[in-house]
Parts: structure tokens; C-alpha cells; sequence
């Protein structure tokens, strides 16, 4: 995997020179709706934790382990309740909703799979391609991101698309 932090992502290319402003953009438009398709299948791939394109997001965390019994609820309760009667209801997600057994990871409000790879910078003369997450997900984007990356390159996947898409643009 290439250089990932908190909040952006770089993809060094080399060997590939584009003269003109309106072949960067674009294949950069194009290479950023390929990104944005490949997040889209992370987010969808990984929606209750695993394994994907590298990266490996856990699924929601318990809740607690009760001493008295042992039992441990899950994040979306439906334990039965110790004093009185029914069930542990799920945690709380920060929209307000209840965790259930079908809830997404990082869906919650959606507000985060729509902003990743949204804020796209090229720098030719650098050769690399730079993403970020801006807009609403940028206050808490750093702190999902080092818990379950979402804004990364794939390597060597998503270099070579670069390059095919970048030989589509230049050679047309």
C-alpha cells in the first residue's frame, strides 16, 4: 500500500508527461470517478467488517461484558436484560439511531462514504496525484480513517488504471 495518513492519500507516478491542462483534467476526472467507484465498493465490501483491497476494517465493538453472568452484548443489543424485562437495546450511532444487526460500518449518516476521494489535487511537475476528504466528513474523517481506512491507493491496481486511463486521454 502507498503512503496513507489521516487525512489524504498520494500516488507517485512517473513515466507518464502530460503537456496540456485539459488532458489532466481530464484524466484526472476520470481517474477520480474510478476512485470514487472503488471506495464505493470498499465501503459496500466492508459494510460489517473484513478483509478488501488491502485494508481490513473491524466489525462494530461490543458493548460490554456483564460480570454478573458473562454474557457479552453485542453493539446492537438484543440481550436479555438482567432486572426487569425485555431486551439491551443497540448503541447509539451519532445520527441518533439505534444499531441493529443490519447497520454499515461508517454509513451511519452516509455523509462519510460521499465525501472520501471528493477533493482531488494533481501536481505534473511532482508526478503524483493527491486525494483528500473535504467538506462535512473533515472533522471526524482523520480519526475513521485510522480506524478503518477508506482513503488509500491500491497498489499496483490502481496505478495501472491511472496509466491505462492516461494512455486513453494522450493517445486519442
Amino acid at each position: 500500500m502507498n503512503q496513507v495518513d489521516a487525512s489524504q492519500a498520494e500516488l507517485k507516478i512517473k513515466g507518464i508527461e502530460i503537456k496540456a491542462p485539459a488532458q489532466a483534467r481530464m484524466i484526472l476526472l476520470r481517474f477520480a470517478a474510478y476512485m470514487m467507484q472503488q471506495t464505493g465498493m470498499t465501503f459496500r465490501a466492508l459494510s460489517h467488517g473484513g478483509t478488501c483491497r488491502g485494508v481490513t476494517w473491524k466489525p462494530f465493538a461490543k458493548q460490554y461484558t456483564r460480570k454478573t453472568d458473562g454474557v457479552t452484548v453485542p453493539a446492537w443489543g438484543g440481550v436479555a436484560k438482567l432486572r426487569g424485562q425485555g431486551v439491551v437495546q443497540g448503541r447509539k450511532q451519532p445520527s441518533g439511531q439505534w444499531v441493529t444487526q443490519t447497520s454499515n460500518l461508517m454509513r451511519d449518516t452516509g455523509i462519510m462514504a460521499a465525501a472520501a476521494g471528493s477533493s482531488w489535487r494533481f501536481e505534473n511537475q511532482n508526478h503524483r496525484i493527491i486525494m483528500s476528504t473535504e467538506g462535512p466528513a473533515k472533522k471526524y474523517a482523520p480519526r475513521q480513517q485510522a480506524l478503518r481506512p477508506f482513503l488509500f491507493f491500491h497498489l499496483p491496481n490502481d496505478l495501472t488504471r491511472f496509466k491505462q486511463i492516461a494512455d486513453e486521454v494522450i493517445h486519442r
